[in-house]
């Protein structure tokens, strides 16, 4: 075999590894939460049946989704201490207090809560952190 044959084949064999080599870094780079002047709310309510729980958590992002005229982002979690937790992001302090003025006021959302409050218990359970991110 020729030193020029013998480099084509190892190029051929490792050009599939060096296209595909470098596929992760991008999504390596994690985005940022919000943006400055964007409202975050973590929700956290320790819940007796978790997996139900978070299983209706993930239901009501659903509906959110689709339903609410207010366009936020909501990812639900399990908490280190087993609660579960919906963390939000709203483009605004306003359209949060629009958001939040639709989920009291739409039926089906309440539905979602009433059904999260039959498996992890009380509504006073349920705390909100705020913040404005900077």
């Amino acid at each position: 075999m020729t030193l020029s044959k013998a480099i084509t084949l190892l190029i051929a064999a490792l050009l599939p590894s060096l296209a595909i080599g470098g596929h992760h870094e991008k999504a390596e780079a994690v985005a940022l939460a919000a943006q400055p002047g964007q409202m975050m709310i973590v929700y956290h309510w320790p819940c007796a049946n978790a997996e139900r729980g978070l299983s209706l958590l993930k239901d009501m992002i659903t509906y959110e989704r689709t339903a609410s005229p207010f366009p936020y982002s909501a990812a639900p979690a399990i908490h280190a201490d087993g609660a579960v937790v919906s963390v939000d992001v709203h483009p605004s302090a306003e359209s949060m207090e629009q958001a939040g003025a639709w989920q009291e006021s739409d039926e089906e959302w309440q539905r979602y809560l009433n059904d999260m409050a039959d498996a992890c218990g009380s509504l006073e359970d349920l705390t909100a952190s705020v913040l404005t991110m900077q």
